[in-house]
């Protein structure tokens, strides 16, 4: 796994853990709030996956810590 795998997910991690970080807006849609409280992102889920209007997202096409937020802080549905 690389390290800047590993740092998105710890940045998802402790995005998660913040109350009112992360709103929902829809089934399948959220809001995610800048940690330093710049701006927004929006995360949608979509047939083909998670995606997310940042530019980690966007431009670089990887899974970024707004995504591993909104998947550590919706339940499964197993």
């Amino acid at each position: 796994m690389s390290k800047q795998l590993i740092e998105r997910k710890e940045r998802g991690r402790l995005i998660a853990q913040a109350n009112g970080l992360i709103k929902r807006n829809g089934e399948t849609s959220y809001t995610v709030s800048s940690q330093s409280g710049n701006g927004s992102h929006d995360v949608i889920c979509t047939d083909f996956g998670w995606n997310c209007s940042c530019p980690d997202s966007t431009y670089r096409g990887v899974k970024c810590k707004h995504i591993h937020a909104v998947e550590l802080s919706v339940p499964s549905k197993t």
